[in-house]
């Protein structure tokens, strides 16, 4: 049987009526905001630090005297001075060893290029295995060339970069 729930329904004699609860009254927004302020603990006040009285200077166990000093900074400044000279000396043979790698790099691809065209031409395929065999056995010696240039130029730039540091060195 459907109930239909615009109709209050029978209930048992002696079953308790379901108790509604009242909604809680209002308090206006002033009086909560003005409450929640008094429940917070007052912020404590701090007394001031009291000003420290002009204590002796700390003693240092590895103190620098003034004329020390000095010297240290004239000896950073000469060190400075020797990098910096390292640079200046080492910048044409820096310059020497990119010029060869761009020659390196224009040498390379402009041999790749001919192979590329030679490939291009060959009639059967056996003609393109053996350019390329050839190829790679005669740029195999030239890269070995390439390498002991740069080598050469490495080695070149860092015996020049070093010689103001190693005559800094020397001096001290």
């Amino acid at each position: 049987m459907a109930t239909n729930p615009k109709k209050p329904q029978a209930t048992k004699p002696g079953a308790k009526k379901p108790e509604l609860k009242k909604p809680a009254a209002k308090t206006p927004v002033r009086k909560r905001a003005a409450t929640a302020k008094a429940s917070q603990p007052a912020a404590r006040k701090t007394a001031e630090a009291p000003k420290p009285v002009s204590p002796e200077p700390p003693v240092l166990v590895n103190a620098v005297k003034p004329d020390e000093k000095l010297a240290e900074s004239a000896l950073m400044g000469r060190a400075v001075d020797s990098i910096e000279e390292s640079l200046k000396a080492a910048m044409p043979a820096a310059v020497a060893v990119n010029r060869k790698l761009v020659d390196i790099a224009q040498t390379n691809m402009n041999s790749g290029l001919e192979l590329a065209r030679d490939m291009a031409a060959a009639k059967s395929p056996v003609e393109m295995m053996m350019l390329g065999m050839t190829y790679w056995q005669e740029h195999m010696g030239v890269f070995r060339a390439q390498a002991q240039e740069l080598r050469t130029l490495s080695a070149t730039l860092m015996t020049t970069a070093n010689e103001p540091i190693r005559a800094h060195i020397r001096r001290s």
